[in-house]
């Protein structure tokens, strides 16, 4: 977003994915914002503020809400809560009755002394999306004119520690959930090899013995289903693998090589204020949106 006629001053707003996706496991979305951030901080754009969105019609923060805010905490770290906007959004479809208002504002108002009560007393803001632009743009203005800019827990840790997402403080319960899971399937495959391993000999020893019929029937469904436990669990070890080597990546250290790359592309002559929000969109594979309003 451009603030000025003469395109001087400029705040780059990036939209990261949300957890709870249903396609994309926790650990895939984390490792994605997590390369977004190591990339600004490489790049040292300045980071002015972080915004977090809730919806005002969900009726009490349930056990993935307050993981994931749990999650977004860890991510910021304390000192950096005085540069995040906790926002209720949504507030455009509650309706004009006085019990639906008041039924919102009484949501808003269990969050604030609740939930989001240990941020707020650390300085954290909270405000309300009215689905407008103009609402945007004041939350947009609110970071960007009063708060000093930021450096988050976790871009310490990627960048100047060089850890990988995994060894991260948001990052290893991730890790530990996933080491758990896949030495639980593990346990999975080994247990089915063995059932496989009796059910075949089973079947070997009826057939040497001149068993024919439902018996045999029963013996050879069992191995067909038995096969296909495996086959199943195989699929999930294999996936929990993937998303595991995701998070296993020193995204920090990938950042600087790719920045370091990308302004070697401009010939040396890189304009930290001009050319960092292109930068920052090549590196990641973005598409960048401007859009121009004036601060007045």
């Amino acid at each position: 977003m451009f603030l000025d006629e003469e395109e001087q001053f400029s705040v780059t707003v990036v939209d990261t994915p949300g957890f709870d996706d249903t396609w994309r496991s926790d650990a895939e979305i984390l490792a994605d914002i997590t390369e977004y951030l190591a990339t600004q901080y490489a790049l040292k754009i300045p980071l002015k503020g972080i915004i977090y969105l809730h919806p005002i019609y969900e009726n009490r923060m349930k056990g993935s809400a307050r993981k994931y805010f749990e999650m977004f905490r860890l991510l910021c770290g304390d000192q950096a809560l005085k540069n995040v906007m906790l926002v209720t959004t949504r507030w455009d479809t509650v309706g004009q009755a006085p019990d639906q208002v008041g039924e919102a504002l009484r949501r808003e108002q269990d969050l604030l002394d609740n939930w989001w009560k240990p941020m707020l007393k650390q300085g954290a803001n909270a405000a309300q999306f009215k689905g407008t632009k103009g609402s945007a743009e004041a939350m947009v203005l609110e970071l960007v004119r009063d708060r000093d800019e930021v450096v988050l827990d976790v871009q310490r840790e990627l960048v100047d520690g060089q850890k990988e997402v995994g060894e991260t403080t948001v990052g290893m319960p991730f890790m530990n959930q996933l080491d758990s899971d896949i030495a639980k399937w593990k346990r999975v495959l080994v247990k089915t090899d063995e059932d496989l391993a009796l059910a075949r000999e089973m079947e070997t020893d009826m057939r040497s013995q001149g068993w024919r019929g439902d018996a045999m029937k029963d013996v050879a469904d069992r191995i067909g289903l038995l096969k296909e436990r495996r086959r199943e669990a195989e699929k999930v070890v294999k996936q929990l693998e993937t998303t595991q080597k995701k998070i296993q990546v020193k995204v920090g250290e990938k950042a600087k090589l790719q920045v370091a790359e990308k302004i070697s592309a401009f010939g040396g002559k890189f304009d930290p204020v001009a050319r960092a929000a292109t930068v920052f969109a090549a590196v990641l594979n973005i598409t960048l949106t401007v859009v121009q309003f004036v601060v007045m």
